[in-house]
């Protein structure tokens, strides 16, 4: 049985797949089997995997029809047989001892659940910015350190996604946890996941290179018209966990508020720059929503500038929100060094209770 199962969904990665695949072979870890799953991809992805599984005795090529990523790597969960499960995306990449860090703190904690860091890869407008997303290494070994102390760990998007994180497999196989088949699948099933378990590790690495703005990749800005409904639906979710999980910490309560109200800022961004001829009756929905409305008042935002961006919201005016968002779209489109400099600094504040 080896000791990491690496499951990796592929669709339309031609380009990129081989150095993925290649930094996951090239681990100082080597005890691991990689499933790189073809979900009916049109591209030479499944000839690729056909290629690394002769080559290399650790992989196993999965083709199957598409159905997206969450049925990608639900496939390979059913055929994993590993102690631990860790899903890279397809046109990312690992630093070489990136699982090395992961399974040694996993072992080290007997933790359920371990979390990293990560280096997220912009490249755009011809200019190339990189930046990390590194916080001190933590363990909550108790369900009640667990609940407590996730909060700080939305902001930076390091809950959200499942490539910065090693899950125990006899955890996920005893809850029988599966991806579902959702948009932004990643946060919901990192909430099913937490909903009860007992212990997590933080780990400082920022070993995991995120390629966030690549043509043709689902992170790439489309404007969504239903971007908000599916960032309620998100944020529902997390309210879903800590309602369970009965924490009613103000300081809690307002960061996770806080984090929805960062996301409605994004929303009413996206609205701004896109070609709808319906921007002020969107923003106007999101401003009038109940749920917008308590996390515009409830919640805390740590970082300044995005503390600022939202004050036009707070005060429910359409056409500041607007201008707003179009003035932050226009750093992100012209300015991009400048933008994602400031986002670095946005997103590096998990302070974590002693």
């Amino acid at each position: 049985m080896p000791k990491i199962s690496v499951i990796t969904p592929v669709y339309k990665v031609e380009k990129y797949l081989q150095k993925c695949v290649d930094s996951i072979l090239n681990q100082t870890f080597s005890d691991f089997e990689l499933f790189i799953v073809d979900d009916g991809s049109p591209d030479s992805c499944g000839e690729i995997a056909d290629a690394y599984e002769k080559k290399d005795s650790r992989v196993h090529a999965i083709h199957k029809e598409n159905g997206g990523a969450p049925s990608a790597r639900n496939a390979g969960i059913e055929q994993a047989t590993g102690e631990y499960f860790y899903f890279p995306d397809s046109d990312d990449w690992l630093e070489p001892t990136y699982l090395q860090e992961l399974y040694d703190l996993a072992v080290k904690t007997d933790a359920e659940l371990v979390i990293s860091g990560y280096t997220m890869e912009y490249f755009e407008n011809g200019s190339k910015q990189s930046y990390k997303v590194s916080v001190p290494e933590k363990v909550f070994g108790d369900q009640d350190a667990v609940r407590h102390n996730l909060h700080n760990y939305f902001n930076n998007m390091m809950m959200a996604v499942p490539w910065n994180k090693l899950y125990k497999a006899s955890y996920i196989k005893e809850n029988h946890l599966h991806f579902p088949n959702l948009k932004w699948d990643d946060l919901h099933f990192n909430m099913e996941v937490i909903m009860d378990i007992h212990s997590v590790a933080i780990s400082s690495s920022a070993g995991y290179h995120f390629f966030r703005s690549r043509q043709g990749s689902e992170t790439t800005t489309v404007f969504d018209g239903m971007l908000y409904q599916k960032r309620k639906e998100q944020f529902k979710h997390i309210l879903k966990v800590y309602r369970h999980w009965d924490v009613r910490d103000p300081e809690i309560v307002a960061s996770i508020y806080g984090y929805f109200a960062a996301r409605l800022v994004q929303c009413v961004q996206e609205i701004s720059i896109s070609d709808s001829e319906n921007k002020k009756e969107l923003v106007r929905g999101i401003l009038d929503d109940p749920l917008s409305r308590k996390a515009l008042k409830k919640g805390r935002i740590d970082s300044k500038l995005l503390s600022f961006a939202e004050l036009p919201m707070k005060h429910g005016s359409v056409s500041g929100s607007i201008a707003m968002g179009s003035a932050i779209g226009f750093v992100k489109v012209h300015m991009s060094p400048l933008f994602y400099k400031l986002k670095s600094r946005s997103v590096n504040k998990a302070e974590v209770e002693e």
